[in-house]
């Protein structure tokens, strides 16, 4: 049938690889149509999101019950605090030492269009780098404001809203209460919620069927917000990233190769599919039921531990974002020529992991904001900086979330299977 072979050419690796250089090219090139495509775009990722705080709900709470239920002997909530610390340290000092040895901010200063840019009105300069949200509209968040907004005042509100952290506060717990009711109600309400998941699993695969066409429309609008000039003069910056985020994939390789119980090869091609949705979504919250889909199916991982080391890794040991944020801490201080203290150097590293749990549930502008967090105990100046940061940020972006995707597939590897079993893969 026609249909049939419309979605095989569509759900085929070459018509992603064409989509995506599509995508860019108009995105960079004729800005103006991928602004316009921007409408379609967000209604794809809506597409996706309907299901994905269903999931997110039903999955750990299900798991937090047959946790505390000793149904779930693969992992302990010990091991998995255990690990994301060491991983997070292991991401902050990527960033901090990337940022020290190749140094960007001194080569970006000797560029005169950044070096006017850092210097002149801060209004202005995101009127000119066409920022289209009032630079004065960006707070500064603290640490206390994130304990603050752990937990909802309003679970309904949360929902409503998709603030992804205090939903997953409320599913563990509302897992943890269930947990302790009799026996009959606790197996009634696993079923129900099972069920619940199960449907909108069912709901997600309709966009998938169409991925090549919906990562077109958001990498293209995604594309057009971004400056040639912009991207020519910080391009020592965006390499320096992506140069971070790199050595973070290479050692989930590693930990693919040694943990994952397909073996290293057939794990790349297993999350394939979740890297697509990462790189053309920029949403960790949208690559969540792909990932579970691809650790339970495909790595034939145990269902209950993916479904709560999965959602908590992506919610709470976003790797990338903690290299990124020790990265840019050492960014600022290169371009104010201010030299670090060792003592300096560890409260960067401390405070780019509290950062990124402030910044969990939020991207763009709001995340990089969160610098602030930072940059203030250490009296360094981020409003001119904010500007340049924010305007290369969607070039960053999907890198940044494709690597937190594999970062945490990897580890969620090392945390279920430890023991190193091997199984044949589907």
């Amino acid at each position: 049938m026609l249909e049939t072979r419309i979605f095989k050419i569509l759900n085929s690796g070459y018509a992603t690889v064409i989509g995506a250089i599509l995508a860019i090219f108009v995105g960079l090139y004729f800005p103006e149509i991928g602004k316009s495509l921007t409408p379609f775009g967000n209604i794809f990722l809506t597409f996706i999101s309907i299901s994905v705080i269903p999931i997110i709900f039903s999955s750990v709470t299900c798991s937090v019950i047959r946790m505390l239920s000793n149904k779930l002997s693969e992992i302990t909530a010990s091991k998995i605090i255990f690990t994301f610390a060491g991983v997070l340290f292991l991401a902050a000092l990527v960033g901090l030492f990337t940022g020290i040895f190749i140094n960007p901010g001194e080569k970006i200063m000797k560029s005169e269009f950044i070096a006017n840019m850092i210097f002149q009105d801060v209004q202005n300069s995101v009127q000119e780098l066409s920022i289209f949200e009032p630079f004065s509209s960006i707070q500064k968040f603290s640490f206390t404001d994130f304990i603050s907004t752990l937990l909802p005042k309003n679970p309904f509100a949360a929902f409503a809203e998709g603030n992804i952290i205090q939903i997953l506060s409320v599913s563990i717990l509302v897992g943890f209460a269930i947990a302790h009711l009799e026996r009959e109600k606790r197996e009634i309400t696993l079923r129900s919620l099972t069920v619940l998941m199960q449907s909108f699993k069912k709901i997600l695969k309709i966009p998938m069927k169409i991925l090549p066409i919906g990562m077109f429309l958001l990498l293209a609008s995604g594309m057009a917000k971004i400056e040639l000039d912009d991207l020519l003069a910080m391009k020592q910056f965006i390499f320096s990233t992506i140069f971070a985020f790199t050595v973070l994939i290479f050692i989930a390789l590693i930990l693919f190769a040694r943990y994952s119980p397909v073996g290293f090869l057939k794990s790349i091609k297993a999350i394939k599919e979740a890297v697509v949705v990462a790189f053309s979504t920029c949403s960790n919250q949208a690559t969540l039921p792909f990932l579970i889909t691809s650790l339970r199916d495909k790595f034939r991982l145990a269902e209950q531990s993916v479904d709560l080391a999965i959602p908590l890794g992506v919610t709470m040991c976003r790797v990338s974002n903690v290299a990124y944020y020790a990265f840019i801490s050492i960014f600022i201080a290169s371009i104010y020529n201010h030299p670090l203290s060792i003592y300096e150097h560890g409260f960067i590293i401390l405070g780019a992991i509290i950062t990124s749990f402030a910044s969990s549930g939020a991207n763009g502008i709001i995340a990089i904001s969160m610098i602030s967090i930072i940059m203030d105990p250490l009296n360094l100046p981020i409003s001119s900086i904010m500007v340049i940061l924010i305007a290369v940020d969607p070039i960053i972006e999907p890198f940044r979330t494709v690597t937190s995707l594999i970062m945490n597939a990897a580890v969620s590897c090392f945390i279920i299977n430890s023991k190193r079993k091997k199984v044949s893969c589907k």
